[in-house]
């Protein structure tokens, strides 16, 4: 096992026990997927707790959902994930799990409405969509998210009556995007036992995105150390620390920069 693989591993288990004390993937609920090669990719075996999921149960599986290497069978929402791969080859990760208030929100028929808090705007477009309920595992799954996910605006989707679905060109990054749509939904969610929410209106969205035109996503390579994106799969190409210094210093400055 190369440096890569090893560091993918532990990558893979860190988030699972981050998601699993934040609530977000109980008992054996919730799967975690990151691409390691041109056709390998690193999936959460089935059944077992994500929050003491070790390196050595990662299972290892082909973009056919073949399994190459594990004690472990892979997450029976493995082809989910791989849909994802499919739909959005700029990815490089897919989290999956079970946010309380997000999957609340479904049960009840809500939407996450758009036009309420700057982060939804900025991070999701907006709203989240909802894709329509399918028998969880198999390719009725898998299926019901294509139409959702393969919209580049889209990095997230609500899956009706049963979790979210998170990418990313890590799995840190995926994470972080189950977090932040986590804490708006409970932010709607406050703001409607206290007599609704009150959406932004036209103007200020459009001042919003104006103002935050020139800051552009964080790099991968911020998160990781290393590039993952399509062109250097095959490759395992190392950043340099230098490199990530500069793209850290390009965001920052293009941050401050819009905020004036």
């Amino acid at each position: 096992m190369n440096q890569l693989e090893w560091t993918l591993r532990n990558d893979i288990c860190e988030v699972s026990k981050r998601l699993y004390h934040a609530g977000f993937m109980t008992g054996g609920d919730g799967n975690l997927s990151t691409i390691l090669g041109p056709n390998e990719v690193l999936v959460t075996p089935s059944r077992l707790c994500k929050g003491f999921l070790t390196p050595d149960q990662v299972v290892k599986i082909d973009k056919q959902g073949n399994k190459l290497s594990g004690d472990y069978q892979a997450t029976s929402e493995v082809a989910m994930h791989l849909a994802a791969y499919e739909e959005r080859p700029d990815i490089c990760s897919v989290a999956h799990c079970h946010p309380p208030i997000l999957v609340a929100c479904t049960v009840a028929g809500l939407d996450i409405p758009a036009n309420i808090l700057p982060e939804l705007e900025l991070l999701f477009g907006g709203r989240i969509p909802v894709a329509p309920y399918a028998t969880p595992g198999g390719s009725e799954l898998a299926d019901s998210i294509r139409d959702s996910i393969r919209v580049r605006e889209n990095s997230t989707v609500l899956l009706d009556h049963h979790g979210f679905l998170a990418i990313g060109h890590d799995i840190y990054q995926a994470a972080m995007r189950v977090e932040q749509a986590e804490a708006a939904a409970k932010i709607i969610y406050y703001a409607r036992q206290l007599g609704g929410e009150k959406p932004l209106t036209a103007a200020n969205v459009d001042r919003l995105h104006q103002s935050h035109a020139k800051i552009i996503e964080t790099d991968a390579n911020v998160y990781s150390g290393y590039c993952q994106a399509d062109e250097c799969q095959s490759k395992g190409e190392k950043v340099s620390e230098d490199e990530i210094e500069q793209i850290i210093r390009r965001v920052v400055e293009q941050a401050l920069e819009g905020s004036k």
